[in-house]
């Protein structure tokens, strides 16, 4: 029986011809090397994307799981500043300028009180200061800034009488601004802190938190710009800024749409209004002035009713656009990475609803949340995430003490909370191979193929190179299609030389050589064991 995957392209309508380059990638931030990047990363294979094909027949899209750091966690609680968690909320970069690993965070004293569990976490947030030589071994350097009891310097930058709690600080780094190569934009609140409702010589914000501009010429002393600026929709408390090659910016922020009709939140949410959390988007063209936010991913047919999603944090590729996004399962009160993509930035795919950064054991860091920063750092052909790793759930607990209590299928007598659990938090990272950080795979497995068909291209003349990797009893094979779909004579599945084995860029040859002929228009593949990452025509 024949069965082709449609749903997969639904969002990739507006198709372009050629398939999504990671040759000379660059990082969703002004400059192409900024985060460290290298020629080693520009000479890779390109990703695949759906709209590439014109049908997928017995084909699934297989996501690798990224790698934890053999160093985890690389900086645990350790000051009383940050005694109750290294959290994320920020930024971590592989800096141009200096050649420093740097990390704006945010640190948060530790909270112990039980009885009431006031959460007193959330009014507590500094935004912190990191430095590192290789991207591992952290180092808190200890600046002027702000003192605490029994410190007069800290690595503290922002405290609570500069503008109250500070989160989510997005930093964008310009060399080529000699004046001010740093940029910041961070979230905060003088009415978390209990403070007077100012942020430095700014008013505070309306809302419980607001976007604030700030520049540095060194990264570590801020002076204000702006502010404030994006206030968060519906209160939301999530929001991360990029800046686009061409001097705009974009935000992708937390938000709550309406349910859909028949839609439901189930009763372990503990989210007070009962509303699902999304990711929104903002441009603008000069980080001042934003126009109206667009829900870009949201809860759909294929999640579960406990899915909901808070963090989207993209790399910019030739083509498109790859992230990572948090997932937050409200049944069992944890938080875990998917893999998206996108070709606009606002339609975005996942390949596989299962997790590429999936929870540790609970009790260990990760075990909890996984909190990523600001986005993935691109490095020697890795792609790295930063994320802060708790030992403990996001929200709900198991005391009936609190009310309102409920039964739950067989499960005994549950007391429910408002309000967040402490974060007790470490900084860990995860890499993965940027050039294979999904593929397609045959749905069925074993001898049964999986056929892929491209859209029309300009083949003629060309060479096929593909980047992937076969298992035992395995092969790839690829046959070019004439206009009408019919095989093209020499170039057949049958004329085809199997590819076996591991590559990270092999050529194809047929009986009729290794360029296509002038009637080719189309590839189709078969897979057979094996997964392909890309492919791409030189």
């Amino acid at each position: 029986m024949r069965f082709i995957i449609t749903s997969l392209s639904l969002h990739f309508r507006s198709r372009l011809v050629v398939p999504l380059l990671l040759a000379g990638a660059v990082l969703f931030t002004a400059l192409p090397r900024v985060q460290g990047q290298t020629s080693t990363a520009e000479a890779r294979m390109p990703l695949l994307m759906p709209d590439d094909f014109e049908s997928l027949q017995l084909v699934a899209w297989r996501v690798e799981q990224g790698v934890p750091d053999s160093h985890n966690p690389l900086l645990e609680p350790a000051m009383p500043w940050d005694s109750g968690g290294v959290m994320a909320h920020g930024t971590v970069i592989h800096d141009p300028i200096d050649g420093l690993w740097k990390a704006w965070q945010v640190s948060t004293p530790v909270e112990t009180e039980l009885d009431g569990l006031k959460s007193q976490h959330e009014h507590r947030r500094r935004l912190t200061y990191l430095e590192s030589d290789d991207g591992v071994h952290w180092v808190r350097p200890e600046l002027s800034f702000v003192s605490w009891p029994g410190h007069d310097k800290t690595n503290i930058i922002f405290d609570f009488d500069s503008g109250g709690t500070s989160v989510y600080a997005s930093v964008l780094v310009d060399p080529a601004n000699r004046e001010w190569p740093y940029e910041m934009f961070v979230m905060r609140s003088p009415k978390l802190a209990g403070v007077p409702n100012k942020v430095g010589d700014l008013p505070g914000p309306e809302t419980k938190l607001g976007s604030y501009r700030y520049r540095s010429k060194d990264g570590k002393d801020w002076k204000q710009v702006e502010g404030p600026i994006h206030p968060s929709t519906g209160g939301g408390d999530v929001c991360y800024v990029y800046r686009n090659p061409d001097g705009s910016y974009v935000s992708y922020f937390k938000s709550y749409p309406p349910l859909e009709a028949g839609a439901r939140i189930i009763v372990y949410d503990v989210n007070a209004r009962q509303l699902q959390r999304a990711v929104s988007r903002r441009i603008s063209p000069d980080g001042t002035h934003w126009e109206k936010d667009d829900v870009v991913l949201k809860r759909d047919w294929r999640d579960p009713d406990y899915a909901q999603f808070l963090e989207l944090c993209p790399v910019q590729v030739k083509g498109g656009h790859v992230a990572l996004i948090n997932c937050y399962d409200s049944v069992t009160q944890t938080m875990s990475l998917e893999m998206a993509a996108s070709r606009d930035g606002i339609h975005w795919w996942r390949p596989d609803r299962r997790r590429a950064l999936p929870n540790a054991p609970l009790g260990d860091f990760g075990g909890g949340m996984i909190w990523q920063m600001h986005q993935p750092i691109v490095d020697q052909g890795k792609m790295y995430v930063y994320y802060a790793g708790s030992e403990g759930i996001h929200s709900a607990i198991v005391d009936t003490r609190f009310q309102p209590q409920t039964e739950v299928g067989n499960e005994s007598v549950l007391g429910f909370r408002k309000g967040t659990l402490p974060f007790y938090t470490a900084l860990c990272r995860a890499s993965w191979d940027f050039d294979r950080l999904y593929a397609l795979a045959s749905a069925v497995g074993g001898p049964m193929p999986a056929v892929a068909v491209t859209h029309p291209l300009d083949l003629a003349g060309k060479r096929l190179a593909v980047n992937v990797r076969v298992k035992h009893g395995g092969a790839l094979v690829a046959e070019l299609l004439d206009t009408a779909g019919q095989a093209v004579p020499g170039f057949t599945a049958g004329d085809c030389q199997p590819v076996t084995g591991d590559h990270r860029r092999t050529v194809f040859t047929w009986e009729g050589g290794e360029r296509a002929p002038a009637s080719a228009a189309k590839i189709r593949f078969v897979i057979r064991r094996a997964f392909l990452y890309g492919y791409e025509l030189f």
